[in-house]
């Protein structure tokens, strides 16, 4: 990394001949390559198993969809004697039949169902600041920093 790039309050350090700190951050890295790669596996199993359940599974009362394994599969502690594709119903709004719905019965019904939402809109808080009704003093107040951070390996 080009020297115009470090930063220039950080401690001047030698570099030493085997840094501790290698061993785990390989460890990390190798983990994180093997952890995307065993997702991307797992979701496909996941998904082939599925479609077969879907496929040629028997259903109960609620909807979800089984195989019965020919023989118990051990893994780990764990038994596995059957395979479930699990339905699972949730309630969800129609905003646009919502929407339609509470026009026809009248402005108060649509305002009371879709009621206004205040919403920042931060380039026009400049805009005021241009015009004078902010303040310099007012933006520090409301525009603040918020500081983050990320831990990234780097290969370049």
């Amino acid at each position: 990394m080009p020297e115009e790039h470090l930063d220039s309050t950080a401690p001047e350090t030698r570099p030493l001949p085997f840094d501790p700190v290698i061993p785990t951050f390989r460890e990390w890295a190798i983990l994180k390559a093997q952890q995307t790669e065993l997702t991307t596996r797992m979701n496909k199993l996941r998904d082939s198993v599925a479609s077969a359940v879907q496929a040629r599974g028997y259903a109960d009362h609620k909807g979800s969809q089984y195989i019965d394994l020919p023989f118990p599969i051990p893994v780990g502690d764990t038994e596995y004697v059957r395979i479930k594709r699990e339905r699972r119903v949730s309630i969800v709004a129609d905003l646009e039949a919502a929407e339609r719905i509470t026009k026809a019965r009248g402005e108060t019904v649509y305002h009371r169902a879709f009621p206004p939402v205040p919403t920042l809109d931060a380039d026009e808080l400049y805009v005021l600041l241009q015009e004078g009704a902010l303040t310099e003093e007012d933006m520090d107040q409301i525009m603040v920093q918020k500081e983050s951070w990320a831990f990234r390996g780097l290969t370049t």
